[in-house]
């Protein structure tokens, strides 16, 4: 309740009296939070804090907005090509929300996934499931992370997941950043006024640059945000990506499909991600009728009764299927699935120019 009142009120052109007195309120505490990051950067800069060398490659990938920018199936998409090149590979994620055994855990070895969903995190989990010979560690510090997975595994690699905000903190790393062309520049203004984790700026400090969803946008809004990305530093490489659908599968029975079964048919959709737009307007690529769209805050888990409102939808609409997300599809309890009409859609991510931006990555 409260998120979706946040929402529309940063989101909104147009404000009620209610929301331009909050959002007024939002500002306020975005000042500060602009000076906390004006300090800490200052730490840096005058050798105060400092980075640590941890003696191995580090690929990281992040974003300079809340919300989902791409980054799981980005590392995904790295992971596999590091792999399939015999390279040794540990993801380190925060796992987010996960129910904790410890602050730092070895969710998969390389060789089988050794916690559950709920103790690993939604995108740790998938990461597991997706790249079966990586190693994933779930850590609160990811410092920590990194250095126990290169003490346990002394891997070629290590990929962290949502990394930028660390940049000054670890020496050497490649610094991905993306962006989702639907949303790029989280409505201009630092958090919570609104959705920039730091100054649009600061992405002249990354390595490369890599603009999500190209898709789903008009060219011409590609070409505008190449060129805001140019003027914080010309020099960026800058990459186009899609987020590609690979499968349907059923997650009753893990029966499969093409991604085209979804033209023309009446769906119910939900999902709990940080990019739902993105999500929705693919189904649509897709020829998917959305008779309805619900959603969820990110990482949301749904319960029993949940489920079950969603099914009793299904019933009363005749839609032909219930579509979710991948990351959602992880967090469902299979008791609460009282039927076989439950599928979810598998997003994969396609790079312009992937073989490039892998050896700027790895040299």
């Amino acid at each position: 309740m409260f998120e979706n009142f946040w929402y529309q009120t940063v989101s909104s052109k147009k404000k009620s009296l209610l929301q331009f007195v909050f959002y007024v309120f939002l500002l306020f505490i975005s000042i500060f939070y602009g000076l906390g990051l004006f300090l800490r950067k200052k730490l840096y800069q005058y050798n105060i804090l400092k980075a640590k060398s941890f003696g191995v490659k580090i690929i990281s990938a992040g974003n300079i907005t809340m919300g989902g920018t791409g980054k799981t199936p980005f590392i995904e998409e790295i992971a596999k090509r590091l792999i399939s090149e015999e390279k040794s590979v540990v993801i380190v994620c925060k796992g987010y929300k996960r129910n904790k055994k410890q602050p730092l855990n070895v969710v998969s070895d390389g060789i089988k996934i050794l916690l559950k969903q709920e103790n690993a995190g939604d995108e740790a989990f998938m990461l597991a499931r997706s790249v079966q010979k990586a190693k994933v560690i779930v850590a609160d510090d990811k410092l920590m992370g990194i250095a126990y997975a290169v003490k346990l595994f002394n891997p070629d690699y290590v990929l962290l997941d949502d990394g930028f905000q660390k940049r000054g903190d670890i020496a050497k790393a490649k610094h991905c950043v993306l962006i989702d062309a639907i949303n790029p520049v989280g409505f201009g203004r630092l958090f919570p006024a609104g959705m920039l984790r730091e100054p649009m700026s600061e992405i002249k400090h990354a390595d490369a640059v890599i603009i999500t969803n190209t898709n789903l946008v008009e060219p011409e809004k590609i070409i505008r945000i190449k060129q805001m990305i140019r003027s914080f530093n010309i020099y960026i490489m800058i990459y186009e990506s899609e987020h590609h659908p690979k499968i349907v599968y059923n997650i009753s029975n893990a029966e499969k499909f093409d991604p085209d079964v979804l033209d023309g048919k009446k769906i119910i959709a939900f999902s709990s991600i940080g990019n739902p737009l993105g999500f929705e307007k693919t189904l649509k690529a897709l020829g998917a009728n959305m008779i309805i769209a619900l959603r969820f805050r990110d990482h949301h888990k749904l319960s029993k009764k949940e489920m079950g409102a969603i099914i009793k939808l299904y019933d009363r609409t005749q839609a032909s299927m219930i579509l979710t997300t991948e990351k959602d599809e992880v967090k469902i309890d299979k008791k609460y699935v009282s039927n076989s009409s439950v599928y979810a859609l598998k997003i994969g991510m396609l790079i312009k120019n992937i073989k490039q931006l892998e050896a700027k990555l790895t040299i």
